[in-house]
Parts: structure tokens; sequence; C-alpha cells
């Protein structure tokens, strides 16, 4: 419980420091946030509900979200 906390508090500090990063100069802010997001999605169930909702509610995303499923897959097999 207290791992999840933990994980749950570094991944949103990461995710608004992306977000803070994002209006610079510089390739910084969207890779920033999407670390911070992966965090927070390993270690709050409640996040990755939210996430797959925002994900289906627009097609575009989806297509996005399946294509990048299809590459992990494709590299978590080699």
């Amino acid at each position: 419980m207290i791992k999840r906390a933990v994980l749950m508090s570094v991944g949103t500090v990461v995710f608004v420091i992306g977000v803070i990063l994002f209006p610079l100069p510089g390739p910084f802010g969207i890779p920033t946030m999407v670390i911070g997001l992966s965090i927070m999605l390993k270690a709050s169930n409640r996040v990755k509900r939210l996430t797959i909702r925002l994900v289906h509610k627009n097609r575009h995303s989806s297509r996005f979200w399946r294509k990048i499923r299809g590459l992990h897959k494709q590299i978590r097999n080699q």
C-alpha cells in the first residue's frame, strides 16, 4: 500500500514537471509527461480506468494506442 502511494506521488510530481516543461523550447515536456503517466498507470487502477475511458471516447487516440500496443508486443516478444 505504501509502495503504491509513493509510486503515485512520484508519478504525479514527474507528470506535473512535464506539464511545466511543455511550453519551454526543447523536447523535454512530452517525454517527461509520458514517464510520469506510465508511473501513475503502474500504481493506480483508477488512473488506468480513467485513461482507458478517455482513449475509447476518441477514435483517433484509440487507433494510436492500438499501434503502440502492437509495437510493445513486438518488442516484448523479441
